[in-house]
């Protein structure tokens, strides 16, 4: 693919790489805080993007410009085996608004091309999640045929006291060590994650991935100290739960947020089926909450489908999490067929 997509009204779609790294977060962060206040975006020691809401490395990220003037819009487009959704990532400034349809049909294409791998007879989605507040952001896309399907609500937890940890029978828990045990983490995540709506199990998800490489130097470091992400599975705020030597679930942490360094994140909370209703998703996340307490951190933040099968808005409802932000995620179909995603509680076991 060229660098550049020039469209008419003098519209062009720059190819961003990690050059661009400064340049894309000042303009998330723009954008972030004319809308909530905060930003969301900044630029790490390795002088590496990083945002609020992940985005992988291999994403196709685009920075929209008006003639020669400075970018006016951020996408990134998103396409993982088995295809069946391509995400989509739209920051507009207010300046881009009036832009943005024409990048918009241009990035439609652009999915439709990524889309092409997925199954035959499956249906394909192009899917954007938006903060509730850019109602700019969301008037295009409906215009350009998006549909509202599903809310996502973000809790914050103000942590004056520890709570106490009560350990289901014959339930451990521990830290997690990030060099051993990953494969059983990542095993009992891709279960539990399967639950959720929108989610594939992952014999799905990896029908169509092919066989990867072995990249000798990353096995060569799997045996080194590994190094602690404050942004991102934080040492020390990771744990693990175990019933008769398996991994059962896991709660995953963050010590601090791109948007706040005082708060702390609970980023990834999952229990396995069987396991559910048992009281471990309760002690995993009070074992962490002790964990922000010991450190002085006092506000602890996450986010969850405000539908979700799971029980998990519900149980951070019961620790005192309280809703400050929703996001929106809208989808367009681009292509009709047999739904290869759970859509409802009543599928979590077809």
């Amino acid at each position: 693919m060229t660098n550049d997509v020039t469209l008419p009204g003098r519209i062009i779609l720059r190819r961003a790489g990690p050059d661009s790294a400064t340049v894309m977060a000042a303009l998330v962060n723009a954008h972030s805080r004319y809308l909530v206040g905060t930003r969301r975006a900044l630029v790490d020691g390795d002088g590496d993007l990083r945002l609020a809401r992940y985005v992988p490395a291999a994403a196709e990220q685009y920075l929209g410009h008006i003639s020669y003037a400075a970018p006016g819009a951020l996408f990134h487009l998103i396409s993982r085996p088995p295809h069946v959704v391509v995400e989509l990532g739209c920051t507009l400034l207010s300046g881009f608004v009036r832009a943005a349809p024409l990048a918009l049909a241009w990035l439609e294409e652009r999915a439709r091309e990524l889309a092409q791998p997925a199954p035959d007879g499956a249906r394909v989605v192009w899917q954007c999640t938006q903060l509730a507040d850019d109602t700019a952001g969301i008037q295009v896309l409906e215009q350009h045929g998006f549909r509202l399907a599903r809310e996502w609500v973000h809790f914050e937890l103000a942590l004056e006291e520890p709570p106490a940890v009560a350990l289901p029978e014959g339930v451990t828990i521990r830290l997690m060590d990030p060099r051993t045990d990953w494969p059983a983490v990542g095993a009992a995540m891709d279960e539990a994650f399967a639950d959720h709506w929108g989610e594939m199990g992952p014999e799905a998800r990896t029908l169509l991935e092919e066989d990867e490489p072995v990249d000798e130097a990353t096995d060569e470091m799997d045996d080194a100290e590994p190094e602690d992400d404050p942004y991102s599975n934080s040492l020390g705020l990771c744990f693990v739960a175990e019933a008769d030597g398996q991994v059962i679930g896991s709660c995953l942490c963050n010590a601090r947020t791109i948007e706040w360094a005082d708060s702390g994140k609970i980023g990834s909370l999952s229990v396995r089926r069987a396991w559910r209703g048992r009281g471990v998703g309760a002690a995993l996340t009070a074992t962490a909450l002790d964990e922000f307490h010991r450190r002085g951190i006092r506000r602890v933040i996450t986010d969850t489908d405000s539908d979700g099968f799971t029980g998990a808005y519900r149980l951070y409802r019961r620790f005192g999490f309280t809703p400050y932000r929703y996001e929106y995620v809208y989808e367009k179909e681009i292509r009709p067929g047999w739904e290869w995603r759970m859509m409802t509680p009543e599928e979590m076991d077809r």
